[in-house]
């Protein structure tokens, strides 16, 4: 165990581990939080932003902070001066502060205790001698007062996790009233394993600073009376915090590009302990920097669209990466421009892409508020043709719902992941992503089919009996796996509502969402408010969220029957020449072929496709097989290519149809051309009523082609 293990171990020991209460009386959001049903008050975070106030938000934490980043020992010596103002009715005694760093200081972090149970590292590292993080706090000052701080768990992590740290402040905040704290820490920063750390001399420095928790008061994202908003930092939860203003002073060796988060504060100056730069960033809730002495010159560009500030674009990357480079400018270019036409103008002047090296990739595919990270790669199946430009896009796109539609990441995941992935699928329709084999395999000749984003969301989002809610938060999950397809089933989930409310409706709501709660915090029930303001049907969205978000229903229908068959005449008493005679197997045999010939003998032999001297009743039969029941629309199709159709409503959990036709049915298909993005299996909501075997066939030949290039490459070598 390093010395500032030994040194953060030690307070934890000497505060007793988990702390009583606070004596403010202001509770602390714990474990069981969760999607919020009941939607917030009108002037919940001070109202809807018009655009006439002096600032874009209501600033409530502001940052002065300086970092002297040391690249060999991967250290930060840092200070901080928090002012923070107490928006509620009540004085506030304590603070609440998050010390992310704290994940990666040893396997007994809630971060860590969680990937054991739960999953290893998104790339599987071991974390080796030298590679662990922590941050260590090593003052606490409120008005030349020591203030007397100790770790807490609010979600009942282990009392080995360091992720939350509680403030007794000498003086309480008064109401309306504002405290500002200075704080000494020391920063040393992991070998990369999730969203920020080091490779080599490369480092993304991201959740590096003590950072104040969310004062949520009543009216706002369901809460009753003030609370504090300050989870320890999960596996798969990301972060939440108020909007303010930031100064950044980082302080590198010559030679090393630095990048941040906002806009260069000046030019960069020669100093006793390095380089300094210095960057500004107003109104976002988070800052993050890179340094490094590897990048290739950085790409730039200027954007321009209506309601937006001239944006400053650029792009670093190592210049291996020089192509991937070219392709995140391009794409982050292009985002600027579709997410400021769908929800509304970009507000910020500058955005920065960073492309780590391969080796940092862990860092990769990470946002901030005018700040991210996009991914690169030559190995399969990350070298995909269009892998850059998607990951660039949905980083971005952060940037709009984790940043100016600031929801609460740790308890809401798919109001941030699930409709940023949604918005980006939406930008990228008709574009394809192409896998490129491995190299060995490509030598073979083999090649893989490019696909849409939209296939892509459905290959991974469907899954029979899905075990977690959409709008449940990122701890309380089964497994790593649920938290994962909050991606692809808020994809999926919204396209069907989108179907079902109608395309403008859909719009003006999710326009409408993201206008009323930019610089503001939204709740699940405040997306669903929205889209109701925003002229859906009232009955349907409450009745796709309540099985959908806050459920966990799915389609799945399936076609069971398609038959055909001529309508002969039947035994039986029949009415002939005013009377009743019986019609027996030999008098319906003797018609039949009666009428056979004398269809012969006017019309010729009847081909297929063709009416004949019978028609032909056709009877279809589907059911469901899901919980969740969708309007369909039956399409028939008849052998001379005429078609029939038949509404199934919803609600009806099985259905049955019978057409009469001059010749039989080809094919029957629920939802031809326009199938419902959630329904589990595609495959059976179409039949022929005839076997189909050209697809088995082509399959069992390319099959039995690659088994013959196998066993001759075998016995070549």
């Amino acid at each position: 165990m390093n010395s500032l293990m030994v040194t953060v171990v030690a307070l934890a020991a000497a505060a007793g581990g988990a702390a009583p209460p606070a004596d403010d009386g202001v509770e602390v959001a714990g474990q069981a939080a969760g999607g919020v049903t009941v939607p917030s008050a009108p002037g919940a975070w001070g109202g809807e932003r018009t655009g006439r106030e002096p600032t874009l938000s209501d600033r409530v934490a502001d940052y002065q902070l300086r970092a002297v980043l040391d690249p060999v020992k991967h250290t930060i010596d840092g200070t901080e001066r928090l002012t923070w103002r107490n928006r509620g009715a009540v004085a506030v005694g304590s603070l609440y502060l998050h010390l992310y760093l704290n994940a990666f200081e040893s396997k007994g972090s809630t971060f860590f205790t969680e990937m054991a149970r739960l999953d290893p590292s998104r790339a599987g590292a071991k974390v080796e001698k030298g590679e662990w993080g922590a941050i260590e706090l090593r003052a606490v000052v409120q008005g030349g007062k020591p203030v007397p701080w100790r770790f807490v768990h609010p979600d009942g992590g282990p009392a080995t996790d360091h992720t939350v740290v509680r403030l007794d402040l000498p003086e309480p905040v008064a109401p309306g009233g504002r405290t500002v704290l200075d704080l000494r820490f020391l920063d040393r920063l992991p070998r990369v394993i999730a969203r920020t750390g080091w490779f080599g001399r490369f480092h993304l420095v991201g959740q590096w600073y003590p950072k104040v928790g969310v004062l949520e008061l009543p009216g706002e994202r369901g809460a009753t009376r003030p609370r504090w908003n300050c989870h320890e930092f999960h596996l798969d939860s990301e972060f939440y915090a108020d909007f303010g203003s930031y100064r950044l002073e980082v302080v590198a060796p010559a030679g090393f590009t630095v990048a941040a988060s906002g806009l260069p504060d000046g030019a960069p100056r020669a100093g006793p302990e390095g380089v300094v730069h210095r960057f500004r960033a107003d109104d976002v809730h988070d800052v993050a920097f890179t340094a490094w002495d590897g990048f290739a010159p950085p790409l730039a560009a200027t954007w321009r669209g209506p309601g937006s500030p001239e944006v400053r674009v650029q792009v670093l990357f190592p210049p291996e990466y020089a192509a991937q480079g070219r392709e995140a400018l391009q794409a982050t270019v292009d985002a600027l421009g579709f997410f400021s036409r769908t929800l509304f103008p970009y507000p910020y002047a500058a955005v920065t892409c960073v492309i780590p090296p391969f080796n940092a990739r862990e860092a990769g595919g990470m946002e901030y508020e005018t700040f991210f990270t996009s991914m690169a790669s030559s190995s399969f199946p990350l070298d995909a043709a269009g892998f850059t430009r998607y990951v660039t896009v949905h980083e971005f796109g952060h940037g709009y719902f984790m940043g100016l539609i600031a929801s609460n990441e740790f308890e809401e995941p798919f109001l941030d992941e699930g409709l940023n992935e949604l918005w980006d699928v939406r930008m990228l329709e008709g574009e394809r992503l192409a896998l490129s084999p491995p190299a060995p395999l490509r030598l073979l000749g083999l090649a893989l089919p490019a696909f849409g984003y939209l296939d892509r969301e459905r290959l991974s989002g469907l899954t029979r009996f899905p075990a977690d809610a959409l709008a449940q938060s990122a701890w309380n999950r089964w497994s790593r796996g649920t938290y994962a397809s909050i991606y692809p089933r808020s994809v999926l989930a919204f396209r069907d509502l989108e179907r079902e409310v109608g395309a403008g409706p859909f719009a003006r709501g999710m326009s409408l969402y993201a206008r009323r709660w930019r610089f503001r915090h939204p709740s699940t029930a405040d997306l669903e408010a929205a889209l109701v303001d925003g002229g859906a049907d009232p009955a349907r969205v409450r009745r796709f969220f309540a099985e959908q978000v806050y459920g966990v229903a799915q389609p799945d229908d399936r076609l069971e029957r398609l038959d055909s068959a001529e309508v002969l005449p039947v035994a039986g008493l029949v009415e002939r020449d005013g009377k009743r005679v019986e019609r027996d197997a030999k008098a319906i045999a003797r018609e039949v072929d009666e009428r056979r010939r004398a269809w012969r003998a006017a019309h010729g032999a009847p081909a297929a496709g063709k009416p004949g001297p019978f028609p032909w009743l056709t009877v279809v039969a589907a059911r469901r097989l899901g919980a969740l029941d969708l309007p369909h629309q039956l399409v028939v199709t008849f052998e001379d290519g005429s078609t029939r159709e038949a509404a199934w409503p919803a609600g009806e959990r099985w259905g049955r149809w019978s057409f009469e036709a001059p010749v039989p049915a080809r094919s029957a298909e629920l939802d031809p051309g326009a199938p419902w993005a959630t329904d589990l299996a595609r495959l059976d909501d179409g039949r022929t009523r005839k076997p189909a075997p050209a697809a088995a066939r082509r399959w069992g030949a390319d099959a039995w082609a690659w088994l013959q290039l196998l066993f001759a490459t075998a016995e070549a070598l």
